[in-house]
C-alpha cells in the first residue's frame, strides 16, 4: 500500500476513483427519481466537511513531522490556506460584501455601490492569501521541478492538486460564463456533469492534502530509517 501511494501517479488515481464515484452514485438516484441535484440535497456539502474534519485531524497527527523541522513555517502556512478554504466552503466571499454576491470578481472592486472599507477588506484579505501561495510555491518551486522530473508522489500530488483546484473553480463558473456568452444555458446532461465535477470535485481537496501528509510522513519514515 505504502508503495502505491508513494507512486506519482496515485493523487490522479485517487480523483477518478473519487468521481467515478460520484457520478455513478448520482446517475443512480437520477434514474430512480428522474431529477437530481447533488447541490440541492446538501450531500456533497456535509461529505466536504467531513472530509475537512478528517484532513485537520490529520495535520494534527502528522504536526510532529513537520513543527520540530525547517518547514515549520511552511505548515502553518497550510493550516492558514486550510482555514482560508473552510471559511471559503462556509461562504465567507459573501459574508464580506453587502451589495455583491462575491468578492473575488473585479466587479466587486469596480461597483461605486459597494463600500470602500468593504473593498479594502477584501483586498487586504486577498493579498494575504496571495502571498502566503506565491511564498510557499517560490519556497518549494525548485523541489516541485526536480520531485516531478523523479516521479516523486508527492510532489505530483501536489502539482496534482493545483491542476484540480483550477479545474473545479472552471466547472464551478462555467454555467454562468457560457449564458452570459451566449444567452443559452447548458443542456440537462452537461450541467448534470459539471456540477457534480464542481462539487464533487472540491469534496475531494481536503483528501489530497491528507494523501499528501502520509506521502510526506513516508518519506521522513524512510530517511529515519
Amino acid at each position: 500500500m505504502k508503495k502505491l501511494l508513494k507512486a506519482p501517479f496515485f493523487a490522479g488515481l485517487f480523483i477518478f476513483v473519487g468521481m467515478a464515484l460520484y457520478f455513478v452514485v448520482c446517475y443512480l438516484f437520477k434514474m430512480k427519481i428522474g431529477y437530481f441535484d447533488i447541490e440541492f440535497t446538501g450531500i456533497t456539502e456535509a461529505l466536504t466537511y467531513l472530509f475537512y474534519g478528517f484532513s485537520l485531524g490529520m495535520l494534527v497527527y502528522f504536526a510532529k513531522d513537520h513543527i520540530y523541522s525547517e518547514r515549520r513555517n511552511q505548515y502553518f502556512a497550510i493550516i492558514f490556506l486550510w482555514i482560508v478554504a473552510v471559511l471559503r466552503e462556509m461562504g465567507i466571499q459573501h459574508w464580506l460584501t453587502t451589495h455583491d454576491t462575491v468578492i473575488t470578481k473585479s466587479r466587486f472592486f469596480l461597483n461605486p455601490a459597494n463600500p470602500l472599507y468593504e473593498k479594502v477588506n477584501a483586498a487586504i484579505l486577498m493579498l494575504i492569501i496571495l502571498a502566503v501561495v506565491v511564498w510557499l510555491t517560490v519556497k518549494n518551486f525548485k523541489n516541485i521541478i526536480k520531485g516531478i522530473i523523479k516521479l516523486e508522489g508527492l510532489y505530483w500530488t501536489i502539482v496534482t492538486s493545483g491542476v484540480w483546484v483550477f479545474i473545479t473553480q472552471i466547472a464551478d463558473r462555467l454555467p454562468a460564463n457560457y449564458h452570459k456568452a451566449t444567452g443559452l444555458y447548458l443542456s440537462d446532461p452537461i450541467h448534470f456533469i459539471v456540477k457534480i465535477l464542481e462539487e464533487g470535485g472540491e469534496s475531494l481537496l481536503p483528501l489530497l492534502l491528507v494523501v499528501g501528509l502520509l506521502q510526506y510522513h513516508y518519506i521522513n519514515s524512510q530517511k529515519d530509517n
